[in-house]
């Protein structure tokens, strides 16, 4: 107790003994965990992980005493992130620890040895997002970037269930997306639906197919990394309504979404591409998609000769140059994990994910594909993928 006071007379000399003539505005000082910071505008605040005291109530009195002359304003009082009161100050230093202590709910007995409120640290606000969760960075990075918020206005619920609509609205918001309107070609998604967007960017961008969306499926880590997967491959694709727009990227490979029916003029030129996955959905190329791609040589097709001979083309004079490869299908995927089949339409992405330091597996030899996902694990895996 003895170097406590010691430790608080000192610190009220700093705050008082400085050598300009001038009161510094704001003070703090840290003890039993507990981080207590006196602004002249009448403000104390305490944070941290410790327990309030009544000797935290002392301390607030005494710092804001030597930063404050004459007359105390109202004071405001900020117990981490779930109180805010105020009480008007008073000439009497006793008076005011008092009211301090009962604004905080303490008990002010200075002969009193068991804590009486508990002051939480969180992160970003959310009372549920602690300094040491694995998912605290990921939380503020997502907010910061509104790809996603909180629950509340002070939770985040990192703890629950991710659905389908969420990490593809989560998704659509990571990559800035815009639908190109249209009616939905999902049954089950209405206009009004707060996913409606994101619904429709993720069929256009051949992420998800068919006509049920599910939005209110869980997603495991299975659906998880094979949407961010398709994600990642389709950033660089501009798709409008069923039409290859325009392709932005630099990689020699592509793989075009299923949910793509037209190929327009020059949407594929570039010059460093060399193989491209077509697949039976498109019906139509225009003329000169693929210009100045000398440099294209494989084409593999998901579909039969007849079918490829079936689409409409236009004078396309580097896709008749390409090897057309007729019923393509991937190849089955290594992954290293037993409960991954190589022939799994997810393979692809897992290999992805773990290659890129997305997730790894839930033992050395699984990775537990439909296990569900929480929110906090999704922004952990974006945040992964996604920050910079």
């Amino acid at each position: 107790m003895k170097k406590k006071i010691l430790s608080l007379v000192l610190t009220l000399a700093l705050c008082l003994g400085l050598t300009v003539p001038v009161f510094a505005e704001t003070c703090t000082e840290t003890f039993d965990g507990i981080t207590i910071t006196a602004n002249s505008n009448g403000t104390i605040s305490y944070t941290g992980a410790g327990e309030l005291t009544w000797e935290h109530m002392e301390r607030g009195v005494e710092m804001i005493d030597s930063i404050i002359t004459g007359k105390w304003p109202r004071v405001t009082v900020i117990v981490g992130p779930g109180i805010t009161c105020s009480f008007y100050g008073s000439e009497d230093r006793q008076d005011n620890i008092q009211a301090l202590c009962d604004a905080c709910g303490v008990l002010y007995d200075p002969s009193a040895t068991v804590p009486q409120t508990t002051v939480s640290q969180t992160v970003g606000g959310f009372t549920d997002v602690k300094p040491g969760d694995y998912f605290a960075n990921p939380v503020v990075w997502a907010v910061e970037k509104k790809i996603t918020a909180g629950t509340s206005k002070t939770t985040f619920s990192p703890n629950e269930n991710c659905t389908v609509a969420q990490i593809l609205t989560f998704l659509y918001k990571a990559y800035r997306g815009s639908a190109y309107g249209g009616n939905s070609p999902f049954t089950d998604v209405k206009t009004s639906d707060w996913y409606y967007s994101a619904a429709r960017w993720a069929y256009e961008k051949g992420i998800i197919s068919g006509n049920t969306f599910g939005g209110d499926r869980p997603c495991t880590r299975a659906m998880a990394v094979d949407y961010m997967w398709k994600a990642a491959c389709s950033a660089n694709l501009q798709i409008g309504d069923g039409n290859l727009i325009q392709y932005n990227g630099r990689s020699s490979d592509v793989i075009i979404p299923n949910s793509v029916t037209y190929i327009g003029v020059v949407a594929l030129s570039d010059g460093n591409l060399t193989s491209v996955t077509i697949p039976t959905s498109v019906t139509e190329v225009a003329g000169n998609a693929f210009f100045a791609n000398g440099s294209l040589l494989d084409v593999y097709y998901e579909g039969s000769e007849e079918q490829w001979k079936a689409i409409n083309f236009e004078f396309s004079d580097e896709l008749s140059k390409a090897t057309i490869h007729y019923n393509y299908k991937r190849q089955p995927v290594s992954t290293g994990f037993t409960d991954v089949p190589g022939s799994a339409d997810y393979a692809q992405a897992v290999k992805w994910a773990v290659d890129k330091g997305v997730t790894s597996g839930t033992t050395a030899t699984t990775f537990s594909p439909d296990s569900v996902c929480t929110r906090g694990q999704i922004v952990t895996f974006l945040h992964r993928a996604l920050a910079k």
